[in-house]
């Protein structure tokens, strides 16, 4: 199963920034560069941001909005259950900071970091199954929101999303950092899609993922150089349930 996460996360942001600059999310997209063989296909880091990173100890986590793509054929998504999509991945993220000892705050304030960001480029397809080959999400799901993923995930497929973050000081709105990614790719999106849908537990992971290594980077820069951990050879693994 390893590969199969490590193919669609080696994959985020293949389809490049001019299909991501149509949704205008980030600040400025002129700053990022492109990153080859990482999570992050394109990224921007601010000079000194190191020494920026160590004055935080709490983190905003917004909402993220999102984009559907403009050639998905199917748009059938209800507003709960993208709603049940944004706060399951978003507390994903919290999960990782909250256990990395970082406050979580709903409150900017000259020592918060604020995590700006959205899930974009969605592409859906509506499944051609029927509900009883349905495999149930597993337990990685907060329990509040389970049942509308369940739901979202009985109805349609997910084969292709992007992800587009901006870290900034919340009290300032300097930008750290930004990046964009993309969860699967279409080689051909005039054809039909044959690829497998993305499962719920390869996107927690993915987001899981990311909360992890923007808590590495609040840790490293408490931390002399020669101490600090490669963030980016963190990968978090999926969590599926066990079958009965």
């Amino acid at each position: 199963m390893r590969s199969r996460v490590l193919v669609l996360i080696a994959g985020l942001m293949v389809a490049g920034a001019s299909m991501a600059q149509e949704n205008d999310f980030l600040t400025d997209y002129s700053l990022l560069e492109k990153r080859e063989g990482d999570l992050v296909d394109a990224v921007y880091i601010a000079p000194n941001v190191m020494d920026k990173m160590g004055d935080f100890n709490a983190i905003m986590v917004d909402q993220p909005e999102i984009f559907f793509s403009p050639d998905t054929k199917y748009k059938g998504a209800k507003p709960d259950q993208l709603k049940a999509l944004a706060d399951t991945s978003r507390l994903a993220m919290m999960e990782r900071l909250e256990a990395g000892g970082y406050n979580v705050t709903d409150t900017p304030g000259a020592s918060v970091m604020l995590m700006h960001w959205a899930i974009t480029d969605v592409y859906l397809k509506k499944k051609k199954r029927g509900i009883l080959s349905y495999t149930p999400v597993g337990f990685v799901v907060h329990s509040t929101k389970q049942a509308a993923i369940k739901d979202l995930w009985k109805k349609i497929d997910i084969i292709e999303m992007g992800i587009e973050m901006e870290l900034t000081n919340s009290a300032t709105g300097e930008i750290l950092a930004a990046g964009m990614f993309m969860e699967g790719h279409r080689k051909d999106k005039k054809q039909d899609i044959e690829q497998d849908p993305v499962t719920w537990e390869e996107l927690d992971a993915m987001f899981s993922t990311i909360g992890e290594r923007v808590r590495c980077n609040l840790d490293n820069a408490r931390l002399a150089e020669n101490a600090r951990e490669d963030c980016a050879a963190i990968l978090i693994e999926p969590e599926y349930p066990e079958e009965s």
